[in-house]
């Protein structure tokens, strides 16, 4: 039994654990430390919005690092199979493995500039709720059934969406819109919700509409059980620092690509134009479904 071998794959995975870590920290203090976040939805504007908890960061970034060894892996695997060579299972293992070192070393370097990096601003322009609850609420709509005006002490639905969109009911395309023009975009825009499963109390008895667009409405709280998606749009420009951020970034990922082509060279004798072909492979997989 060749014990080096296998403990060479143990490597590879505490070298996995540990960028798994690196990344992780990184991400969070992103989150709580470099973000800011605050809804420009009207009657949503005293909420603030929770960065996400260590645990969920380090589940999120754990299946994205698995994603993108599967993939790395898969790629190298389908390339021997059509080579007709023997797979070496464990020593592949071990070189993509190894190869998440790269990864490791360049979320690192990249904590120097995210210390000079200024708090960036976001303002979230469309969101959607589950569980949500209104408090002295006031509101008129259209329901499957009619015009609808509801005043009570609480309002719950099932499913909230609330979204900025222009008069004629026309979406912005946040995606496009310089940082220094959302402000304009904000102000011709204004604030659109819809309602799913709605309950509220009128004269001690409870009523209920399975949808309501909103017309007109106002509350004193709303408070919400899960936030299932959000749009945030930035401020602000991208200054030097989060640019280098970008950069090291992308040499993380070249950095996967070259390390685990030159090892594919290697482990299986390939020549360089096979080689070169594994690289372009790779980072296409990595470019448009895995890059970490």
């Amino acid at each position: 039994m060749d014990v080096g071998k296998w403990l060479r794959l143990c490597r590879g995975l505490a070298i996995i654990v540990a960028t798994l870590l690196v990344v992780s920290y990184v991400t969070s203090y992103v989150l709580n430390e470099k973000v800011e976040m605050i809804y420009e939805l009207e009657g949503f504007r005293r909420l603030t919005p929770a960065a996400p908890d260590f645990e969920s960061i380090m589940t999120t970034r754990g299946i994205q690092l698995g994603i993108t060894f599967a993939f790395i892996l898969m790629v190298v695997l389908l390339v021997v199979m059509f080579k007709g060579e023997d797979l070496n299972l464990v020593k592949l293992l071990t070189l993509v493995a190894h190869s998440f070192i790269i990864v490791a070393v360049f979320t690192a370097l990249q904590v120097p500039f995210l210390l000079q990096t200024p708090k960036v601003s976001y303002m979230i322009v469309d969101a959607d709720f589950q569980n949500v609850t209104f408090r002295d609420a006031t509101l008129t709509g259209i329901a499957p059934e009619g015009g609808v005006n509801i005043t009570s002490p609480i309002v719950k639905a099932a499913y909230v969406k609330v979204y900025r969109a222009y008069p004629n009911l026309t979406l912005p395309n946040w995606g496009i819109i310089r940082p220094e023009d959302v402000g304009e975009v904000i102000k011709n825009t204004r604030t659109y919700m819809n309602l799913t499963d709605v309950r509220w109390l009128s004269g001690g008895a409870e009523l209920a509409s399975e949808r309501l667009d909103l017309c007109v409405g106002n509350w004193s709280s709303v408070e919400y059980q899960n936030m299932l998606s959000r749009i945030p749009v930035r401020k602000q420009g991208v200054g030097f620092s989060e640019m280098m951020i970008d950069i090291l970034s992308l040499f993380s990922n070249v950095g996967l690509v070259v390390y685990n082509s030159m090892g594919f060279k290697r482990l299986y004798k390939a020549s360089m134009k096979l080689t070169i072909i594994v690289g372009i492979l790779l980072f296409l997989v990595l470019f448009f479904f895995g890059g970490v």
